[in-house]
């Protein structure tokens, strides 16, 4: 992100750029998507190779929250839009390279690298929601809304980008915010100590530079949008800086170029730059230029409304926002041509064959975006974008028809697990571009293939679902609710209503993306284990909701171990024994589980949210087919929120953090994979906490019906398999010798424990899956 080298200059020399800082009683505008991921990164603590643990990361999110608000502090919080032309290469290539980390992501892996999970940035939200945090999505870039917004409330930025750096902005860089917070010395109240940092201190520093340098500055050194070795023949002729030693050759050049700028004005250093450009790269450096030093200086500042600032700060607005748009003035192809004579810096092979991909990909068809489309999208649409309620690849869709999807950890030698979600999808781009006149393209994807490359992929364009023409984008909140939930119902292959209409509206959803991700599979009855997993974990979140957050078995202990101990007892010597009805609604079955069932249940549930430590002593043992099954699902689930969120939540929207977390999963999956009967398994584990066990038989006859066989028993299925071996030996029989036959009079016995299964003894089960 951003400059590169940057802040470890900075770093390395921090008590003369950056001041100790008091953070509290002020705005604080956040760079959402970096603090998104910084959280996660520093403080979750998510076990990444399972897919995400939401629960653990919302819990990092409410804590950062509640001690910024502790501090009087009000969060504004900036989330980035659709991708811009300049950047898209940028995009690419970091997606490429977090395939290559994904396809070779191991249990180890996660203790060097952190790999962040699909649906992160929905947790994230849903925490502001949930606090109250105000937020917004830009249309683009956030960056230099950022800084605009921080500069006129005259408040500090933080984030974890370089670029920040550059804008002239308050910043205080997030790995210098302290975890706690603590009493404020000077009066009533909370402080977070952080670090700080004041553009004056470079300009101290660099006497003479400024302002409107420092975007050339940027451009230089190269950001996301430059590539640095264009400017390979203007670094050969700089002098090299005495004012500080540096390690290694960016610092030198960091140092460099600070030092020439600073004696020159603007329009001097683009000269300058140019003088050592041959003729016909000229007008495509100083495009770039001009393009990168105006993204700095301007900024769109309409998502002011969506965060509520009070109004009268939008005079002050209105006169502030007043930065010329950056034309150079000259004649550029009679400037003198300075060529130093010298061995060229020359990209490594890797970045070169790299280079060579990305340009590859992105010119296998000319990728023309249309910026000028957003203007003629919808007000509803513009206003709940700017909400944050669509993602940002909406834009993407919309104005080059394009989709750079996540890269997550899977089966690699497995199709991406995107593709399985591509009727969500297509319906989700037909609906975005059913408002653009004329021709309707394909759009395009860029995934993975089979043998780990990124790769780009057409999906066909439809105005139609199942034989209806989907609505227009422009009059979609006109129509009717029950026709928006229809579309999404067809969509997720929801086809009887009736069965949806008898599960809690927060759970329909989620278990509406089951049975769309179920119907896609080739053999659905493989994924039986992962469906009772999904199923089965939509316990946990009430169990938190009755007994507190504990993911660790040590605190639970030591907090409830003597309290459960005298539940048994008190249980025990009354004979407790209570009658639930199985014939109840789910609604009712939630509402009457019992707290000190909760209390009884948690520690299994509390032990599977950690990695079992026979997979670190033997990591072959990491199931990849497991994590790929729910790779999958987490795609459905993604853009089946997304449809959901387009159509105007016909559904109530997931709160993923309270039904998903990986490492539970995988531990369910891996376990129940091991059980002839799952169910009987499953009521065994609830077996002393009944309200559990009834809201959860009650759950699987609600939502069997919409799996067909899928949830059929393992037991039963061998029963059937058995049963026509036995018929197929017996007719063999009847044409073999009486002497032949002799030694199979008796059918060979099967091992004792598939023989010998009670299915009406939940017992039973223990000794059949010790094998």
């Amino acid at each position: 992100m951003g400059i590169p080298g940057l802040t470890t200059y900075i770093s390395n020399d921090s008590e003369r750029y950056l001041e100790y800082y008091a953070l509290h009683d002020s705005y604080l505008v956040i760079d959402g998507n970096s603090v998104c991921c910084q959280l996660y990164t520093w403080y979750a603590r998510c076990n990444c190779a399972f897919g995400g643990d939401y629960d653990k990361y919302a819990q990092s999110v409410r804590d950062f929250f509640d001690k910024l608000l502790k501090c009087n502090v009000t969060p504004l919080v900036l989330i980035d839009g659709g991708c811009e032309d300049k950047k898209l290469k940028t995009v690419i290539s970091r997606t490429k390279q977090k395939i290559e980390i994904a396809s070779n992501y191991t249990l180890s892996s996660q203790h060097r690298t952190k790999f962040l999970p699909l649906l992160m940035r929905e947790v994230f939200k849903d925490i502001m929601k949930e606090k109250g945090i105000r937020y917004a999505q830009c249309i683009f870039e956030a960056d230099n809304t950022i800084a605009a917004i921080a500069r006129i409330l005259n408040c500090p930025v933080l984030s974890y980008d370089s670029d920040f750096y550059i804008y002239g902005s308050l910043y205080i860089p997030f790995n210098t915010l302290e975890t706690d917070i603590v009493p404020n010395p000077a009066g009533r109240g909370y402080i977070k100590r952080c670090k700080i940092y004041y553009v004056d201190k470079l300009f101290q520093i660099y006497y003479g530079l400024n302002q409107s340098l420092l975007p050339l500055a940027a451009v230089l050194l190269g950001n996301d949008y430059v590539k640095q070795h264009m400017f390979k023949n203007f670094f050969h002729h700089l002098p090299r800086s005495r004012r500080r030693r540096c390690n290694n050759e960016q610092q030198r050049r960091i140092d460099m170029t600070f030092d020439w700028l600073r004696r020159r004005s603007l329009n001097e250093a683009v000269i300058g730059i140019l003088r050592r450009l041959r003729k016909q790269e000229r007008k495509h450096v100083l495009h770039t230029i001009e393009t990168v030093i105006n993204s700095y200086i301007n900024a769109p500042l309409s998502v002011l409304y969506t965060l509520n600032i009070p109004a009268e700060i939008f005079s002050r607005v209105n006169m502030q926002n007043t930065s010329k748009i950056y034309k150079f003035e000259g004649d550029i192809y009679n400037l003198t041509f300075i060529d130093e004579r010298t061995n060229d810096i020359e990209l490594s092979d890797g970045e070169e064959i790299e280079d060579r991909e990305i340009t590859n990909i992105l010119e296998e068809k000319k990728l023309i975006s249309n910026e000028s489309l957003v203007d003629n999208l919808p007000q509803w649409f513009i206003n709940e974008f700017k909400q944050s309620r669509f993602p940002s690849y909406f834009i993407d869709l919309i104005i080059r028809k394009l989709y750079v999807c996540p890269a997550q950890i899977e089966d690699s030698s497995c199709i991406s697990s995107i593709a399985i979600s591509s009727k969500i999808i297509s319906v989700i781009y037909g609906l975005l571009i059913s408002g653009v006149q004329g021709r309707k393209f394909n759009m395009e994807y860029i995934t993975r293939d089979e043998n780990k490359k990124i790769k780009r992929y057409q999906l066909e364009y439809s105005d139609n679902i199942f034989g209806c023409k989907l609505p227009s984008l422009l009059n979609l909140r006109e129509i009717s609710i029950v026709i928006r939930r229809e579309i999404l119902n067809t969509t997720l292959t929801i086809f009887n209503a009736k069965y949806m209409n008898e599960i809690p509206s927060i759970w329909m959803l989620y278990i509406a993306t089951m049975k769309y991700w179920i119907d896609q599979q080739e053999e659905p009855s493989k994924f039986n284990c992962h469906v009772y997993s999904l199923l089965f974990a939509l316990l946990f979140n009430l169990i938190d909701c009755n007994i507190g957050f504990y993911r660790i078995l040590n605190k639970f202990y030591q907090r409830f171990n003597r309290i459960v101990d005298n539940i048994r007892h008190e249980r025990r010597m009354r004979n407790y024994r209570p009658q639930y009805s199985i014939d109840a609604t789910l609604a009712d079955a939630i509402r009457e589980v019992d707290a000190n069932d909760c209390l009884i249940a948690a520690p299994f549930f509390i032990s599977n949210f950690e990695i079992d430590q026979k997979l670190h002593l033997q990591p072959k043992k990491f199931n990849i087919t497991i994590v790929h099954g729910f790779a999958e699902f987490q795609n459905c689930l993604r853009h089946s929120m997304n449809l959901n969120a387009l159509l105007g939540y016909p559904y109530e929207p997931t709160r993923v953090a309270s039904v998903f977390n990986g490492t539970l999963l995988y531990n369910l999956c891996n376990n129940f994979k091991k059980r002839d009967n799952v169910e009987v398994y499953i009521n065994l584990i609830l077996q002393d906490s009944p309200s559990l066990s009834r809201l959860f038989n009650i759950l699987l006859l609600k939502v069997k019906p919409l799996f067909n066989t899928t949830l059929e028993n393992k037991a039963d299925k061998y029963k059937k398999q058995k049963i026509k071996r036995y018929e197929k030996k017996y007719e063999k029989k009847k044409c073999i010798s009486h002497e032949e036959n002799h030694d199979e009079e008796n059918p060979p016995q099967e091992s004792t424990s598939e023989e010998f299964y009670d299915v009406n003894n939940s017992f039973s089960v223990l000794g059949t899956t010790q094998h």
